[in-house]
């Protein structure tokens, strides 16, 4: 399975700062993981807490777990009790690695290959999703966002 490189990693954290920075967003945290969940690369912003770098990475561990944008589980856990427990249950046994909030995103390749997502906390959570998708846009990848 194709992964994202460490050079597009590391750009795509760049442009999505770079959007960040021109909406004039408090501090954020990226987060690019690889097709396996495995942390790729990652900025916290000066002024962010700790904590957000864990909640980032989460968005994208989600997405990349579940097949599907950090936003899709958001609209899940919304729907009805029942899908409300299923995230829930989700997050237990992935030992809280789930956060289902806009702001993780599939990355895919020029065949629709995911090859990694990306994640960012730190401003509201459509903030987070739109510099997410900027800086995978931004290098030439494919996000499948409606």
């Amino acid at each position: 399975m194709p992964d994202i490189t460490l050079d597009q990693a590391n750009r795509v954290i760049t442009a999505a700062l770079a959007k960040a920075r021109e909406m004039q967003l408090k501090p954020l945290a990226v987060a690019v993981l690889d097709s396996g969940g495995h942390l790729k690369a990652l900025a916290r912003e000066d002024g962010q807490t700790f904590m957000r770098a864990k909640v980032c990475q989460a968005k994208a561990w989600g997405a990349l777990a579940m097949g599907v944008h950090s936003r899709d589980l958001a609209t899940r856990y919304e729907q009805e009790t029942r899908q409300e427990g299923f995230i829930i249950a989700l997050n237990a046994m992935s030992n809280g690695s789930v956060v289902a909030l806009p702001g993780g995103l599939l990355i895919r390749d020029a065949d629709g290959t995911v090859i990694g997502a990306v994640g960012i906390s730190g401003a509201a959570s459509e903030d987070d999703e739109l510099c997410a998708k900027t800086g995978i846009e931004a290098i030439g990848l494919t996000v499948d966002l409606d």
